[in-house]
Order: structure tokens, then sequence, then C-alpha cells
């Protein structure tokens, strides 16, 4: 079923059509009561009949309703319109980061940064049992500030929740898959850590780790080859990051990172030449949204001792009991914007999603 603008699907007006993925349509649209623009998620209507795809969205329901974190998408509410399941979600203002990549040459700080952002949500809800299975550039959306939403846990598997999948069925993206995915076996936290580094691979080299002429070949890639090092393809990546991502990319599971966070903290011992934005990939032909930080602002990036008296671990560390780890970037980015306290507290109280966790961290600085 399609909608267009102006039609009303309970106490929503659609405003205009997002986008359509393989299992669902999402339109901006416009609750009536509280004017908030949202995004609603409607299956699409030649999966209605498909049980499996409808029992998959229904589950996508479920799992995001017992998920919520500053970088995950959030669900809003859900409801039945004429037998049809519909999604209400945020409505995140941004681009993926697959346009994001393409669009504008990128710093290897804000490739670790995204990075970062996506593991504190895996960190998280890999401690739920949500495996989500289908981490790519396009499920990760980054919006004006700069913050990363992960996306679309259609095919997210939970310790609670049976398999929907067939015998010799594939779920996922081929060139972000997991070498047990391939093989059809079951995947696990360590299987999004490898999409995670294939994912880092692709934003520091410009390239991803395994190609092929067909889907077979990059199959037999997955399982059987391993690309070459990033510091090999671009130069300006620091060893120690490079490294990290190729124990992320290990064959065997219980050779790469044990946990999301054992990732994250391989990535923050990186050293500083990421700090000054030098790019790590080529520029694309189009204009780049985001002017990189100039001399001064660079300048002003501190070190661990603190600015102005106020230790920064001791803003990380406050602002960590809200995000998690991820917030050590958070802090860091900010500082390298900013050497004003107010300014990097206020800025940084945008990233905790709940109003009273938000009020709680902002008293903080006053202590």
């Amino acid at each position: 079923m399609a909608f267009e603008p102006g039609q009303r699907i309970g106490d929503y007006e659609i405003v205009k059509k997002l986008g359509a993925g393989g299992l669902g349509v999402v339109y901006e649209v416009q609750h009536t009561i509280s004017r908030r623009h949202e995004a609603m998620k409607i299956l699409l209507p030649d999966q209605l009949e498909t049980p499996n795809m409808a029992e998959r969205f229904r589950r996508e329901v479920q799992t995001l309703a017992a998920l919520n974190h500053a970088h995950i998408a959030q669900l809003h509410t859900a409801f039945y319109h004429q037998n049809q399941l519909v999604m209400v979600m945020e409505l995140i203002s941004g681009e993926t980061l697959r346009e994001y990549r393409t669009s504008r040459a990128i710093t290897l700080r804000q490739a670790l940064d995204f990075t970062a952002q996506v593991l504190s949500a895996l960190i998280y809800a890999h401690r739920l049992g949500v495996v989500h299975r289908d981490i790519k550039p396009s499920n990760v959306m980054i919006d004006q500030n700069g913050v990363v939403k992960l996306l679309d846990f259609g095919i997210a598997l939970t310790a609670h929740a049976s398999e929907l999948t067939g015998a010799g069925y594939l779920l996922g993206s081929l060139n972000y898959m997991s070498p047990e995915q391939v093989s059809g076996g079951k995947a696990t936290a360590r299987s999004d850590i490898y999409s995670v580094g294939a994912t880092l691979y692709e934003l520091l080299t410009g390239k991803l780790p395994i190609v092929g002429s067909t889907n077979f070949d990059i199959m037999m890639g997955i399982m059987n080859r391993d690309p070459a090092p990033p510091h090999e393809i671009a130069p300006r990546v620091p060893v120690a990051v490079s490294d990290a991502v190729m124990c992320a990319l290990k064959k065997n599971p219980d050779e790469r990172f044990a946990t999301a966070e054992e990732f994250l903290h391989a990535l923050e011992l990186l050293p500083t030449p990421g700090e000054k934005g030098e790019t790590i990939t080529a520029p694309q032909p189009v204009q780049p949204a985001h002017r990189p930080l100039n001399a001064s602002a660079q300048q002003r990036v501190p070190s661990s001792s603190g600015i102005q008296g106020l230790p920064l671990e001791e803003v990380s560390r406050r602002l960590a009991v809200y995000i998690g780890p991820v917030a050590k970037f958070v802090v860091k980015k900010l500082a390298a914007q900013s050497d004003d306290v107010d300014t990097i507290y206020r800025e940084a109280a945008k990233h905790i999603t709940s109003d009273a966790d938000r009020a709680a961290f902002l008293r903080l600085k006053r202590q």
C-alpha cells in the first residue's frame, strides 16, 4: 500500500516518501497533535503475504522497543493500520555513512569517531543479547551534528528469538559479511565486529577489504583471502589503527576482538596524526558540506591534562555514565572546537537521549 503526501494514517500525516529498502518503505510523517516530525516504516506490499517477512518486521519492532541508546535509531511507537503493521521512529536529518563518504573527503579522526559511535551502540546491544547482523555504511546514519545512529535491526538476532532463515539462505550484505555468515554459520557478536572492521577498512582506504567479479568470488575471498593492511594502501593510517582493523577481520572469530569494547579500546590507543584533520581518502568531486577545522581549532586540541583547570578525563568520565566509552571521543572532538567548558558540557549533553539524564549531567559542571 503506497501513501501520498497529506494522507492520514492514524494520528500521523504523510509529509513525503524518504526511501525504500528490501523490506519496507519509509516516510516522513507529522504527528497531528504534537506536530513532531517522525519517520514511519511500513512493510512493502509484496512482502505482506510472506510470513517470514511479516514476522521479521514484527520482531524488528520488538527488538527496537527493548533498545534505548544514543547511537541507535529510537522506536517511538507501532500500531496496525488496515491490518498492516506500522513502525514510527525518530526522524534523523542527515545522510548515511555511504552517502557521507562518497560526497566528500573524510579524515582519520572522522572515520574513527563514526566507528567509535557504532561500537558504542554495539557494546550496548550485545550486552542485551542483540546481534545486528547487517552492519554496513548504508545502515549507519550521520545527523547534522555528526552523531551516528545505527539503523535497520530487521534481521537482528536476539537471545530469545528462533531463527527465521532457511537452510542455504544468507542474511546480510555480502561485502561486509563475516566468514562464518558466508559459510552458513550462526552470527555472533564477533560477526558484527567483523562487519565494523570491513566498514572501517573502506573508510580508511576507499576500498572494500575483499572484492570479486562475482558473488561466488567474493564469498571465496571472504573465507580464504586476507586483505592488504590499511596502512599499506593509505600510508597516513597509523599502524596501530591498521592492526586493530586487521584483528577485527580475522577469518576465525576466536581470533577477533572478543567484544566491541575491546575493539573500541584498541582504536583509542592510536597516535595523534588523525587529530590534525588530514584526509585519508581522496576527495570526491562534490563540494564538502562541512568545513574542516581551521588551524587555530587544530591547535586547541588539548592534552590529557585538561583545559582551563578542568581535566577532560573528568568530563569524559561523567559523560560515559550516560553514553558509554564513546564519551572520550565526543569530548575530544568538542574540545578541539571550543576551549569553553560550558560549551563543551552543553554540546556533550546533546548526545544524551533522556531529558532527565541530560539535566543530571549538566548539573555536574557546577560541582
